[in-house]
This record gives structure tokens, sequence and C-alpha cells, in this order.
């Protein structure tokens, strides 16, 4: 596991001391969103960084992020999986909590007819900074070492504990969950990620736009201001509900693929080749 524990030593310094810096000083309050945002970017640096650092090959960019023979698992990563994530919390929430009612003030189609722009912005400003380097580098490290569904518990504590100097960062604040909410839903959404990567044959695109996806289905639901889907928001027991979603869908794929998360790393390759 040498790769994976010097790549996320990497990621979590150049993070750290950015995020960092918004803890130590509080001059630096109005720029705490852009401190946020450049925190974010520790895996990527850290997935361009390691190589020269260490002498080995350059990271393989076109390779993890071509999207040819990958479209399906892009599509299905993408749009359709968040698309059933986020009709299964509206019913859970209507079973389980209260009535649901779109806006319509602003009408909710306005919402659903921004969501490619605000995916595509949470694509640059997060998922994708992330992805190419937990799942572009880390992931496919701890799997040469230990069984993927190990792999993917692994990195689900490593990935929380990633975030935790934003808990003491004003604008964040963790995001208004708690520490082991936020814990739940990284070891969750872990098996998830690692199975769209290796099912996309190492390609990372999937991932990256399940994760953009689905946060931007967090603020879909949750916003009180014009950007929100719901009047009023699915504030109440959203965490409970999204963790219960992320689970069940974890464990579906736990259970489809006997653990091993995807085909095989021979497999794997072979895809990768194409």
């Amino acid at each position: 596991m040498g790769t994976a524990i010097r790549f996320y030593l990497l990621a979590f310094t150049i993070s750290w001391v950015v995020w960092g810096s918004a803890i130590l000083w509080s001059s630096l309050e109005d720029w705490e969103p852009l401190i946020i945002i450049a925190g974010a970017y520790g895996p990527l640096l850290a997935a361009v960084v390691l190589p020269k650092l260490t002498g080995g090959a350059p990271y393989p960019f076109r390779r993890v992020a071509s999207l040819r023979g990958r479209m399906r698992w892009v599509l299905f990563g993408g749009l359709f999986l968040p698309l059933v994530i986020a009709v299964a919390h509206v019913v859970l929430y209507r079973v389980s909590v209260d009535a649901v009612t779109l806006s319509s003030d602003p009408p909710w189609y306005f919402a659903v007819a921004a969501a490619p722009i605000n995916i595509w912005l949470l694509f640059w400003l997060g998922s994708a900074v992330e992805e190419f380097g937990w799942q572009g580098v880390a992931v496919p490290a701890l799997t040469e070492r230990v069984h993927p569904l190990v792999a993917a518990g692994l990195h689900g504590i490593v990935w929380g504990s990633w975030h935790l100097p934003l808990f003491f960062v004003g604008s964040w604040k963790g995001g208004g969950q708690s520490v082991a909410v936020l814990y739940g839903i990284t070891v969750a959404l872990s098996p998830i990620m690692v199975w769209l990567t290796r099912s996309a044959a190492g390609g990372v695109m999937p991932a990256v736009l399940f994760h953009a996806a689905t946060n931007h289905y967090t603020t879909l639901f949750t916003e009180t201001d014009d950007t929100g889907l719901f009047r009023p928001p699915l504030t109440q027991s959203f965490d409970a509900i999204k963790l219960i979603i992320y689970l069940a869908v974890a464990l579906v794929i736990v259970l489809a693929t006997g653990g091993q998360l995807g085909p095989s790393r021979s497999s794997d390759a072979k895809g990768a080749d194409r």
C-alpha cells in the first residue's frame, strides 16, 4: 500500500495546508469559499506531483478520462443512478416525513433546466479534482494489495477524514451534517464509486459525474432560495434518508458483484487497452 499511503499523505498535506489558512487566519474569512475550492484540488495535485517525486510514470490523464467504450457507464453513473437515488429520496420522504410540494415560485422546472450547468460547475469545482486522484490513483493502488471491498471501506474512511478541517471553516461547518453522517456517507458512497470506475475499465468519468450529480441533488432538495426544487425544502430527515439510500445502493452492488465491485484487475487492464 506504499503508493496509496504516499498519495494520501500528499493529498492531505496540500488540502489541509490550504484549508488551514482559513482556520488560522480570521482575516481570510471573505476568501473562505475560494479557499475551500482551492483545497479540494489536493487529490488532483497529488496525482500529478507524486510521480514526479517518486520517479514514476506521469499521471495517465488520457486513459482514465477517456470516454471511449465507457459511455453507457458515464450515462449510468452521471444520469440514471443519481435520478434513481433522487426519486427514492422523494418517495421515502413522502412516506416517512411529510407531503412533497414542487416549487411554483420560481417554477420547479427552472431548477431542473439549470441542473446540467450546475453539475458541470460542480464537476470542475469538486468532483473531478477529487476523483481523478481518489479513483485514479488511491483506490487502484489499494486494490493491488487488498480485496476491492476492503479497499473501498478503507478509502471511505480516509475520504471522510480528508474533510475534517472543513468543520472548522465557518462557511462550510460540515455542510450542515455531523461528523458521523459524513463518515457514513463516504463509507457508503465509496463502494459505489469503486464499482463505477472498475466497471468502466478504470475510467473515472462515471464516478466523477456521479459525485457531481449527487452533490447537486443535495442542493436541489435542501436549498431555501430560488435554486431549490421543493417548497418547503426537504431538510427534515434529509441526511438520514440520503444515508439509508446510499447504503442500500451499496449493499445491492456488493451482493450483485459478490463483493468484487466490478471486473477483475485483468479485465480492467484489457478494457483500458482498447
